[in-house]
């Protein structure tokens, strides 16, 4: 199974919504394949000093295969947020937009929190 999990407010509570449906997921399925796709003001979420309380799930989430993806266009242009105050665990991509239409022309099922 193929998942991307698509973020795109700045809301703690759907950011933790979003790790629970992670969990039950891999409970579940635990050999699906599984993206997240952080645009708009969620990319404040993917910071380190935002994602320090959360580092050892992130952890473990990128230790399973599971790929963390931030817009560059929502860090330079909305949120102005250099890319170097992004966490280690995130790839930092030209343009969330483009990475959802890809994913699910892949096959990914689109999960929105």
């Amino acid at each position: 199974m193929k998942v991307v999990f698509h973020i795109d407010f700045d809301s703690t509570p759907v950011f933790e919504l979003m790790l629970g449906n992670i969990h039950n997921l891999l409970k579940s399925q635990e050999d699906s394949k599984v993206v997240v796709v952080a645009n708009g003001y969620a990319v404040k979420l993917f910071t380190k000093p935002n994602l320090e309380r959360y580092r050892d799930e992130i952890e473990n989430f990128v230790k399973k295969g599971i790929r963390f993806y931030v817009c560059n266009n929502a860090l330079m242009n909305l949120v102005k947020i250099k890319q170097d105050q992004v966490s280690e665990f995130c790839e930092i991509i030209p343009a969330g937009i483009v990475k959802l239409i890809e994913l699910q022309e892949e096959g990914y099922a689109y999960i929105k929190p």
